[in-house]
């Protein structure tokens, strides 16, 4: 008997101004660590987030799991899935780009030197064996729920598997180097 020969997710790289940052509607999850950093950096800069609320971060739940996340503020995107929020990360700009990011990039740093590591690593995520490729299916879609929330990578234009893309590890080369950077460091 012959195995079936594995295919692995091809995909294609974000652009923004099509997708206008839809991985960002619900805002992120951070690790402690991620949480101070962010207070940190928004303390001394403070006139590069004027755009932010109050509490930019709060205690979010998501199916049971709760945890630190950022704030989200009403925003209507011109494509979205059906079972995505009408809602953007309070860190995003006017034009989805993450002001965490750009503020990196205008103090020349690593543009994802402040940035959240759930954030720059979608559609790829981590467990505790190490690097998580992106689900190739919605049923392998980690966040496909059923019906009422079928997925979310899958449901995005980065994270959705296209065969005329380039296999994962190629496309998202420069967030895998980084992931195994941090990783050894």
């Amino acid at each position: 008997m012959t195995m079936p020969k594995k295919t692995h997710t091809k995909l294609h790289y974000c652009d923004l101004n099509a997708c206008e940052g839809i991985c960002c509607s619900d805002g992120a999850f951070l690790l402690p660590e991620e949480e101070d950093l962010i207070h940190q950096v928004v303390a001394r800069h403070p006139e590069h987030f004027t755009h932010l609320p109050k509490n930019y971060i709060f205690d979010g739940e998501w199916e049971g799991n709760t945890g630190r996340k950022t704030a989200v503020y009403p925003f209507s995107y011109k494509n979205k899935p059906d079972h995505f929020a009408n809602t953007r990360c309070a860190f995003s700009e006017q034009d989805g780009k993450c002001s965490l990011q750009t503020l990196a990039v205008k103090l020349d740093k690593h543009k994802w030197h402040y940035k959240p590591m759930g954030c720059w690593l979608f559609p790829l995520s981590s467990d505790d064996k190490g690097l998580v490729s992106p689900p190739r299916t919605r049923r392998e879609d980690p966040n496909n729920l059923g019906t009422r929330y079928p997925g979310f990578a899958t449901f995005t234009p980065c994270g959705k598997h296209d065969a005329k893309g380039k296999v994962w590890w190629i496309q998202l080369k420069e967030e895998v180097a980084e992931y195994r950077r941090a990783d050894v460091s």
